[in-house]
């Protein structure tokens, strides 16, 4: 933890500095719209490339999100260029590309790098290759933002926005190894077997270790929100949603032994239970314990990932007051639409962050 602390305090210090030179980012709870995606790791089209199984969800979103005229928020890992060139990622998916630089166009698009699309911290680099896929204006890429949440002349808090992978051993400190390793061993044996590691329920325990450390990371800082990336592993205000949901169901069933004859008691109950059953298999999950954190204070939201391998994304949605985990396709793939998994009120979620 100690490391994840020292780096995540030094990502803060320089978001100060690029708050001065870029200008403050402001999101009015009353009127804006805000939608974070996170780890989409564009290939090629290879049977290496693990965004080919979320495309259609990815793009169908996209659509969405800019006709409602929300900003749309990349929280890094957008392309894997541990195993790729990012020229050939970038001529793989030129209709996705094209319907991101519609955000940008509008100015209405945040970009943050991650460790697997770190060139992207190269300025040079960002302006030669990425920049013209967007056009106008200026491309910047950062490596985290601040967000100041406010409702009309009331400031409330701030969210801070990076990818997440800072201080850890394999995706930051020893990076330059992980990259030799992913590209010239991982990456061909991907292309034969098919395989991919990219769903929710591997590494279950890597997972929580390292969401704690940005949990406890976060709620040492005053009326401030952490939205990261990374994990793969969708997290709702430092929960994971089937342990809020499990959590709801045991409460439920409690209610049901003094309330036994309440008919929309039931009814509730049993639907919860599918719920349930159908996100774990969903997520290719055995049923467990609990395995979640403790909730102490809702300082930590995780947007999960675009490119798990069953065709579904998620996302954090700010808008109409609240912060919102959706997933997409959701539950018809013939009529894409966001479902929102859980919700809860920004002003009642900074209100719990001392």
């Amino acid at each position: 933890m100690p490391k994840v602390f020292q780096a995540l305090d030094a990502v803060l210090a320089r978001s100060l500095k690029e708050d001065a030179e870029f200008g403050k980012v402001v999101f009015d709870i009353s009127q804006d719209k805000l939608i974070v995606f996170s780890d989409q790791h564009k290939g090629t089209r290879t049977r290496a490339d693990d965004f080919r199984y979320a495309e259609q969800a990815y793009n169908a979103a996209l659509a969405y999100y800019n006709h409602k005229n929300y900003t749309l928020t990349v929280l890094g890992d957008v392309e894997e260029l541990w195993e790729d060139t990012p020229a050939a990622v970038l001529a793989a998916y030129p209709h996705t590309y094209e319907l991101e630089s519609h955000f940008h166009r509008d100015n209405r698009y945040i970009r943050i790098w991650g460790n697997h699309d770190d060139d992207w911290q190269f300025d040079d680099m960002v302006q030669r290759l990425l920049a013209p896929v967007y056009g106008r204006p200026h491309l910047h890429v950062f490596e985290s933002r601040r967000i100041h949440i406010v409702d009309g002349e009331e400031e409330i808090g701030t969210l801070f926005l990076t990818h997440g992978h800072q201080g850890t051993r394999d995706s930051d400190r020893f990076s330059s190894l992980s990259r030799f390793l992913v590209r010239f061993l991982y990456r061909p044996w991907q292309r034969i077997t098919n395989y991919t590691q990219n769903t929710p329920s591997t590494d279950w325990s890597l997972r929580d270790k390292h969401n704690k450390a940005m949990y406890h990371w976060a709620v040492g800082k005053s009326k401030l929100v952490l939205i990261c990336g990374h994990t793969h592993r969708p997290i709702f205000g430092t929960q994971a949603p089937l342990d809020q949901q499990r959590k709801r169901l045991a409460a439920l069933t409690e209610q049901r032994k003094v309330e036994p004859e309440d008919e929309v008691l039931l009814e509730e109950t049993a639907r919860l239970a599918a719920k349930i059953e159908w996100m774990l298999a969903q997520q290719n999950e055995q049923p467990k314990p609990d395995d979640g954190l403790d909730i102490y204070e809702p300082c930590y939201f995780n947007a999960g990932c675009c490119c798990f391998y069953n065709g579904q994304i998620t996302g954090i949605e700010l808008a109409d007051g609240e912060i919102r985990l959706v997933s997409w396709p959701g539950n018809s793939r013939e009529n894409p639409a966001p479902t929102v998994l859980l919700r809860e009120s920004l002003r009642e979620v900074f209100n719990q962050c001392t």
